[in-house]
């Protein structure tokens, strides 16, 4: 049975609610007590039914329990945000702890990738790719680094 228009509209209404109330960390057992659900079992339930569903609107992949965490992160640092600029050190402490997490849960601090070549690998991958194209053939001269040294020590004859 297909649910009329406004039965769809409350539905989306008290998911909304759901879902801000978990933001704002109530339990599954607040939510059903508040919501009128039949169970915590059941907030949980539409609470998840309702961010896969955001999920897939949206295109995102895995991000639902991510944006929850980001979105309770937003809540605390705006919280304790005037106390830290206002110089309290706990505060900043606290705020600080708050962009960490934040920094965590968007891959922020993800090592960065380094790749280091050295002289004889470039080397080696001039020689492949001449060989691949056959620079000889072409009557390109080859580009061996010994080759260059000794026509430099040489110096001009005469």
């Amino acid at each position: 049975m297909v649910a009329s228009k406004a039965q769809q509209a409350a539905t989306a209404e008290r998911r909304g609610k759901a879902i801000r109330m978990k933001i704002d960390g109530a339990s599954y057992t607040e939510i059903a007590e508040a919501l009128g659900y039949s169970s915590k079992g059941s907030a949980c339930s539409d609470v998840r039914r309702a961010l896969e569903k955001h999920v897939v609107e949206e295109g995102l992949a895995v991000e639902a329990w991510r944006e929850l965490e980001l979105a309770r992160l937003d809540v605390l640092q705006r919280a304790i945000w005037p106390k830290a600029m206002a110089g309290d050190p706990r505060a900043i402490e606290t705020a600080l702890k708050i962009l960490d997490r934040r920094a965590k849960l968007l891959g922020l601090d993800s090592a960065i990738k380094l790749e280091v070549l050295t002289i004889d690998a470039l080397d080696q991958q001039i020689q492949r790719l001449e060989a691949e194209l056959g620079a000889g053939a072409l009557g390109i001269p080859a580009l061996d680094g010994e080759a260059g040294e000794a026509a430099e020590t040489e110096g001009p004859s005469g």
